[in-house]
């Protein structure tokens, strides 16, 4: 069987701990702050994620970019030169076009290096929940998964990847043209707290509210509680928009309401984070199919 590497990329959150463990790269995608571009780094090392969620909380205009070509094609290029197929997961295409852009340089590249492959799945959910997808890709290419394998089982099971998250307003996302919703259905209402999932098709979809703090964090946990599968054998991952204090909480409560394997908190990277906001909270994990459709 050819070896393969598997990549996801800046959307996906996933740690240098957590990379490196379940031998994962990525494709960095990028930023720009008033006008001055930044690698979208997972690892924080050309700006921290304080400085990221104060950029947001002082107004500075940031925008996000999709990956570039020559990004992909180095990438690729890279693994097909050592003898390696690849595996690209990638950011939802409700979301950004990189996997299509991915597609397209994987076919240039297929053309000219005869006999090579790269296939490219669209994980139809972004953050956490999209690198929870390439560590279970992971572990099923230590299991002797061959590509067209692993491809056929992430086509199967994406939709079981569930996100349920919080924000503190919807303004971030809406000025991204990320979310579903009206403002007749939110309001202006002090104190709302938009819920939101990744529909099947890879939309965020805010598809309920509610009053308080508390309260969505009861609902968020309430959740997982409902529609995670195999919870024992499970990792939960919690992400946060500079908010570990709600993080910190959302694991306790998690811990009393199900049995798992245990809680990993981590910052909203700065594609996400740059999208929902300050103060945003997200739980994914493996459960039921998702079924909604933001429409």
């Amino acid at each position: 069987m050819r070896d393969y590497a598997i990549y996801v990329d800046s959307t996906a959150d996933l740690t240098k701990e957590l990379r490196e463990e379940y031998d994962i790269k990525y494709f960095k995608m990028a930023i720009s702050v008033d006008g001055k571009e930044y690698p979208a780094s997972l690892d924080w090392d050309v700006y921290s994620a304080k400085e990221l969620y104060d950029w947001l909380r002082n107004g500075k205009k940031i925008k996000t970019s999709q990956v570039s070509y020559v990004e992909f094609k180095e990438g690729f290029e890279k693994e097909l030169k050592a003898g390696k197929d690849v595996l690209y997961l990638s950011c939802s295409s409700a979301l950004s076009g990189s996997i299509n852009f991915g597609k397209n340089v994987a076919s240039e590249l297929m053309k000219e290096y005869e006999g090579s492959k790269i296939l490219c799945v669209d994980s139809l959910i972004s953050c956490i929940g999209q690198g929870l997808l390439a560590i279970q890709a992971s572990e099923n290419r230590k299991n002797g998964f061959t590509i067209e394998e692993n491809v056929k089982w992430l086509e199967d099971n994406k939709l079981k990847s569930n996100q349920i998250a919080s924000v503190e307003k919807l303004d971030y996302l809406a000025r991204a043209g990320r979310v579903k919703t009206t403002k007749a259905f939110f309001g202006n209402l002090f104190g709302v707290k938009p819920i939101l999932i990744s529909d099947i098709k890879g939309n965020n979809y805010a598809f309920t509210k509610v009053k308080g703090r508390n309260n969505s964090i009861d609902y968020l946990v309430n959740f997982v509680k409902e529609n995670i599968i195999d919870s024992e054998n499970q990792i939960i991952y919690v992400s946060h928009g500079d908010d570990f204090e709600t993080a910190k909480i959302i694991e306790q409560k998690i811990n009393e309401a199900v049995k798992c394997k245990g809680v990993y908190i981590n910052y909203l990277g700065p594609i996400i984070g740059s999208t929902t906001g300050p103060g945003t909270i997200g739980i994914f994990f493996m459960g039921k199919e998702v079924t909604i459709c933001g429409e």
